[in-house]
């Protein structure tokens, strides 16, 4: 009974669950407080290094622009979320989702002091989700899992698609879908190299 119970447990996404709801949470006091959570949330170069906010790396990640924005984000964030935290485990899965965020917000800060936008600021979660297709490229590439539906030439596919999509759009940080996609595909790779040490070492006891 117990054990059937932790199984069901284990198997249920409740970090990815939580994480809409905080974001979504979020949203909704943004309704009303107007730009009160976006003035002291949101990150740009000169709030991070000048003001010295190193905090809005993560704040950044739970505000978003508008109603399509975190629809998007949450669909997306909820979708993959759930099949990978399924397969790699809620404590494995949050570590990489704000590693990634933390990758994508990076990249967003190095494009902004490249291209001169000093003052110019960057909020959603899109760094970090971006960063769970990298980690699912990663799982499916590396270890051969066989995923519902999932294979490498589709993760492909929906990484170029919404790159391609929100290319020509200045509102969109695609600096952040990037280096959140690189950091996550890195951390996966690294993820399943360990995994097969592990294995190995097993094997040779």
């Amino acid at each position: 009974m117990f054990r059937g119970q932790w199984e069901k447990l284990h198997k249920t996404p409740f970090i990815s669950v939580a994480l809409v709801l905080v974001n979504a949470i979020v949203f909704l006091i943004c309704t009303f407080t107007g730009d009160l959570l976006y003035n002291i949330g949101r990150l740009s170069p000169d709030t991070f290094f000048e003001g010295k906010e190193y905090y809005r790396l993560i704040t950044a990640m739970f505000l978003h622009g508008g109603i399509n924005h975190i629809v998007n984000n949450m669909l997306l964030l909820f979708g993959l979320g759930a099949m990978l935290e399924n397969e790699i485990g809620h404590v494995r899965f949050t570590c990489l989702y704000f590693w990634a965020g933390l990758g994508g917000q990076a990249a967003s800060l190095a494009y902004k002091v490249a291209v001169g936008e000093w003052y110019v600021g960057s909020v959603g979660a899109s760094g970090a989700v971006f960063g769970l297709v990298g980690v699912l490229l990663a799982v499916v590439l590396c270890t051969g899992r066989k995923l519902a539906n999932v294979t490498p030439a589709r993760v492909v596919f929906v990484i170029a698609f919404s790159l391609y999509s929100s290319a020509g759009s200045v509102s969109i940080d695609n600096a952040a879908h990037i280096g959140g996609c690189a950091a996550g595909f890195l951390a996966g790779l690294l993820m399943c190299l360990i995994e097969k040490l592990r294995k190995n070492q097993r094997y040779m006891r």
